[in-house]
């Protein structure tokens, strides 16, 4: 009997044992943990870890390596994160490689993920600490996506409001429903493409001839050739040049004339100025045009009188129907 509830504890011992031993290697399972082979620790810096836990897995190319080893905080902005991974990994992971933290799946546990940057540089011996990268936060594109939406909202309502001014507006709805438009817009383009080809012809002509009068072809060429041509322009020219040295010598006299001039009259010398000046002479030169007058109106009056004489009578008449004659044929050509 004693020997029985030995045998019952030894058994309730070695049940409890192995329990704990299961417990114990589920646990060390679950961290990435193993009880045999050497591991190693690499270190990054980051400023948010957003959720890591110690425990949680590292991977290196999407590939279990090991497992969060520990978070400490440095400072206000600096959070270390030591990552404990196989040792077999030292010759894959390069010291430029870059950590960053991800999630594993949609909503599953936070990860480490290292990620090769590629180049020469040497493999990790254990104790360096990678450079790393933020990654975009949830919050940050939730954000994000909220001043968007708004954003959207905001030219939705600007548009909208644009269609109500061009409904109300009668003036645009005319022009947007006359049917006139797009044949006249067609026949702009028409011309436009018209005038467009007009211009490339006229340009290729251009050149043509400008081609033929570099090979010493055509008229242009003729022209710019011909040595008579050249000769009549250069007599031209000079005939020209002759021509205003004349003009100049002729404003020359003209201002040397008025010069004289006003020096008489400034200066009281000359006959100029005695016409100018002279009481006398100007009284004299009244009478003389007033004698001229009374001449004149004394003559008209004997040419009356003489229309009235039997003598010339006939001889004025027929000036009379001449002239009305003449005035009647102009009359009539300016009828036809």
């Amino acid at each position: 009997m004693k020997k029985k509830s030995f045998d019952t504890i030894k058994l309730g011992l070695f049940v409890l044992s192995a329990l704990t031993l299961l417990i114990i290697a589920l646990y060390v399972l679950g961290k990435n943990k193993t009880f045999f082979g050497n591991r190693f620790e690499l270190k990054s810096q980051f400023r948010d870890v957003n959720g890591l836990l110690t425990g949680n897995n590292v991977r290196f190319s999407g590939i279990d390596v090991g497992s969060v080893l520990g978070i400490k905080i440095l400072n206000d902005t600096v959070i270390e994160v030591t990552m404990n991974l196989n040792r077999n990994m030292k010759g894959f992971i390069r010291s430029n490689s870059i950590a960053s933290i991800g999630t594993d799946g949609l909503i599953g546990n936070r990860v480490v993920n290292i990620e090769p940057a590629g180049g020469d540089f040497p493999f990790v011996n254990g104790g360096e600490t990678l450079p790393s990268k933020e990654e975009v936060r949830t919050d940050e594109m939730l954000r994000t996506l909220y001043n968007t939406n708004k954003n959207v909202a905001k030219i939705s309502e600007e548009v909208l409001n644009t269609m109500k001014l061009i409904n109300n507006s009668s003036e645009l709805t005319s022009l947007l429903n006359d049917k006139t438009l797009s044949q006249n817009l067609r026949i702009s383009l028409q011309n436009l493409r018209n005038t467009t080809e007009n211009a490339s012809l006229m340009m290729k002509n251009a050149v043509s001839t400008l081609k033929l009068a570099s090979e010493g072809k055509g008229a242009l060429a003729t022209v710019l050739t011909d040595t008579t041509l050249s000769a009549d322009l250069k007599l031209a020219v000079g005939q020209i040049r002759t021509l205003e040295n004349s003009a100049d010598r002729l404003v020359n006299d003209l201002n040397q004339m008025v010069t004289s001039v006003e020096k008489d009259i400034n200066q009281g010398n000359g006959s100029v100025n005695a016409l100018l000046r002279d009481s006398i002479m100007a009284n004299q030169m009244r009478a003389s045009i007033k004698n001229v007058e009374k001449g004149t109106a004394a003559f008209a009056q004997d040419m009356e009188a003489a229309k009235s004489n039997f003598l010339f009578r006939g001889y004025f008449k027929k000036q009379e129907k001449e002239a009305a004659k003449a005035k009647k044929t102009a009359e009539m050509k300016a009828k036809q």
